[in-house]
């Protein structure tokens, strides 16, 4: 595994695709310590200062472009079971490719509770032939930074334990989550390689982490939007939803958000 740390990058995603295309080795990271043009999906600003964690995975991985889509929940399920085994934290998993965090706060004298996103992922993959070239994960993860002043459904993870009385103003060691992801993930993509998890296990056990389905949820695509009610999600990855009509339909791609 190789490891490159850069002060401040224009997004880790560029740098990642430039030493992919350059024949970086599998598994190889790019981590920097500052993004100045961070981005999510739909080429979304993220917001990326120095507290946060930053950092894109190159993945040439032996299986089919088909199922590459394994990759992106692999990698959300290895967040998400850090964040929650390792520090505690009430997580799950939202279609697609987001971290949530069940925040609580007082509203006249009434607790409630909010879902908030504490880290987020985005892929990106190059084919020849029918053969995957590279396939490259970049993941945000708002670790000891404060996201709610320019997003308010943001959280970071500081800010959840201060709240919990876990850590008192004092920051999270971010090699050390850097490093329990890796292994998690590795171990993740080893298995996926060597057949002991197919589609069906993993769709399923990222299933048993998400606050997606049962939720009314508008996707929104370059193409337009969808609303109904998340009802599954596929072993093709796709989020299936039903609308106010009745029907249902399969995205397989898009943006989603809790209504």
């Amino acid at each position: 595994m190789q490891i490159h740390f850069f002060p401040t990058l224009s997004t880790t995603m560029d740098k990642a695709r430039e030493l992919a295309r350059n024949n970086a080795p599998h598994f190889s990271v790019v981590v920097a310590e500052e993004q100045i043009k961070g981005r999510g999906r739909l080429n979304r600003i993220w917001l990326s200062d120095k507290e946060g964690l930053w950092f894109t995975v190159i993945l040439r991985p032996i299986f089919p472009p088909t199922l590459a889509f394994q990759i992106n929940f692999a990698a959300s399920l290895s967040v998400a079971k850090i964040l929650k085994y390792q520090y505690g934290l009430d997580v799950s998993v939202k279609w697609p490719n987001d971290i949530l965090i069940r925040d609580k706060e007082s509203e006249n004298n009434k607790e409630i509770f909010q879902n908030k996103k504490v880290a987020g992922l985005l892929s990106e993959m190059e084919t020849y032939g029918d053969k995957i070239s590279f396939v490259n994960i970049g993941i945000g993860i708002n670790v000891n930074n404060n996201p709610e002043i320019e997003q308010l459904n943001a959280t970071s993870m500081k800010q959840i334990l201060n709240k919990n009385l876990q850590y008192i103003n004092q920051d999270i060691c971010k090699i050390d989550l850097l490093t329990s992801f890796l292994d998690e993930f590795e171990k993740h993509i080893l298995a996926i390689e060597s057949g002991s998890i197919n589609c069906i296990n993993l769709i399923e056990e990222w299933k048993q982490m998400t606050s997606t389905i049962g939720k009314r949820v508008r996707i929104e695509t370059f193409n337009g939007f969808y609303e109904g009610i998340a009802i599954d999600v596929e072993q093709s990855g796709a989020l299936l939803i039903r609308d106010d009509s009745g029907n249902e339909k399969s995205i397989i791609y898009g943006d989603c958000f809790y209504q």
